[in-house]
């Protein structure tokens, strides 16, 4: 049996992986529909026919179930424990990037603002 997270190789008895200590489940075959070729049927929802699959562990998941990351989607149990992306929260730690002790995060903020400043007065004058 095959570990889902370090990809070790286990025997079929063992229950938990000899490499990283994690429990090994039983891999479910996924229900495909018979006429359409590359559509599956939704873990959580059997009656909804998907395309859509986790990219993280090959799970069918309808609309309903999906959540997107940063890294595309995902069914909710490999979401579970992801990290919100905060987009503002990026623009501020970009200049700290280089030298956290700096004030360059600061300036970043600074510098977006003029721009937003100079970008409302130009349009005012055109």
């Amino acid at each position: 049996m095959l570990c889902v997270k370090c990809g070790t190789n286990n025997p079929q008895e063992s229950k938990y992986c000899s490499e990283c200590g994690t429990k090994l489940a039983v891999p479910v075959e996924h229900r495909a529909v018979e006429d359409d070729p590359g559509a599956f049927y939704c873990t959580r929802h059997p009656k909804v026919v998907t395309r859509l699959r986790c990219g993280r562990c090959e799970t069918p998941v309808c609309p309903k179930c999906s959540v997107y990351s940063p890294a595309g989607v995902r069914c909710r149990d490999c979401a579970r424990n992801r990290v919100a992306v905060r987009p503002m929260g990026l623009l501020h730690s970009a200049g700290s990037i280089a030298d956290p002790s700096s004030d360059t995060g600061r300036r970043v903020w600074y510098l977006v603002l003029i721009a937003f400043i100079i970008s409302i007065f130009r349009g005012r004058n055109s």
